[in-house]
């Protein structure tokens, strides 16, 4: 009698299974912020089982292919594995899904024959307001508000790939090294005695440009521009000084070749190259070797570049941090001093600079 209970349900429960070319109108509850998961109005009660394969259609053509990973009454959450157009994947949108032959699955990108699609806007917003082409139907598409999902169903839709965050393509960068020290010095005697700053200041304010659309050639790279602010004070042992103030200008490229730069929680490794052009005034007091002397100034152009490498680390709320080393090299031409001398300075080496910055 078991046996033939058993045998009865399976029976029952594949005659309500949907075939191949099915449809059926779905509304999305809920998406992960990949939108490579996503939970649907239809279950069980509707023919849909665990490890279906689908297409979801709207009017304007397919927008992704999915497999059902979960599956109750009235809810399943699907596995999307082919992005055609991400930005159609929008909390509370209505399609149409489509059942469709199995397919072998694979997470090498290598074996994908197409690029996958990211989305340029969050997954949140009212799709009416996008103008997204909806299709017709869905019995529930009035209740918004669903008050049915468990804590289990939210769960499964925590991706384990790492989010993105493609839409946050501008980001302001800051850089501050700031150190405010003082010195004195004076002859064995205490005859003469000198003080001065001995500090070094460098502010640098920016941003960063990335592209939203992730299937072109171009983005990986991302275009950066800065404005730094530098100055450094020194003293001898005699008492001369010298100060110089740097306001240089730099724009710049940064290639991100193994990772896409929208990733989040993960360190993603960037090559940079820049080109820095700016004004210059150095300054020079005399010591204990010329009590009293005069002082000597010039004014002056600043252009050079710097090359290096780092990486970058963003969370899902636009957040990010970045450290880089790299070569750097700044020539400095100078307009003529109040003793009618011109010079040329040359300045270069490494570097180590970190930062801290916000996307949106």
């Amino acid at each position: 009698m078991k046996i033939l209970i058993i045998l009865m349900l399976i029976l029952s429960f594949g005659a309500n299974a949907l075939e191949v070319d099915e449809k059926l109108t779905i509304r999305i509850i809920k998406t992960s912020e990949t939108r490579k998961t996503l939970m649907v109005n239809r279950g069980t009660e509707d023919g849909l089982v665990e490890g279906d394969h689908a297409k979801f259609i709207v009017t304007a053509g397919i927008v992704a292919r999915a497999v059902c990973v979960k599956v109750s009454p009235t809810r399943s959450v699907w596995s999307v594995y082919r992005l055609v157009n991400a930005d159609f994947i929008v909390n509370d949108s209505v399609m149409s899904l489509k059942i469709t032959p199995a397919v072998k699955i694979t997470k090498d990108e290598t074996q994908s024959l197409v690029q996958e699609d990211t989305p340029t806007k969050v997954g949140t917003e009212d799709p009416t307001q996008l103008g997204i082409p909806l299709a017709d139907g869905a019995q529930d598409i009035t209740n918004v508000n669903d008050e049915n999902l468990s804590q289990a169903d939210l769960k499964a839709l925590e991706d384990n790939e790492p989010s993105i965050i493609p839409e946050r393509n501008i980001e302001i960068i800051g850089i501050l090294n700031i150190s405010g020290l003082t010195a004195s010095a004076k002859t064995e005697s205490g005859a003469d005695s000198f003080n001065n700053s001995q500090s070094y200041h460098h502010i640098g304010l920016g941003g960063e440009f990335y592209p939203q659309k992730e299937r072109d050639w171009y983005s990986r790279f991302s275009i950066q521009g800065m404005v730094n602010l530098m100055r450094l004070n020194n003293q001898a042992y005699n008492g001369s000084s010298s100060t110089n103030d740097l306001t240089e200008f730099s724009v710049g490229v940064n290639w991100h070749p193994t990772k896409l730069p929208s990733q989040t929680m993960a360190f993603i490794p960037y090559l940079n190259l820049s080109a820095n052009f700016g004004t210059v005034k150095s300054t020079f007091k005399p010591g204990q070797e010329n009590p009293g002397g005069d002082e000597f100034s010039a004014d002056g152009a600043s252009s050079g570049f710097s090359a290096g490498f780092g990486y970058k680390f963003f969370t899902a709320k636009g957040f990010g941090a970045r450290a880089i080393v790299d070569y750097y090299f700044r020539s400095e031409k100078y307009n003529e001093d109040e003793a009618t001398n011109t010079f040329n300075k040359d300045v270069g080496g490494p570097r180590f600079m970190i930062g801290l910055g916000y996307r949106f």
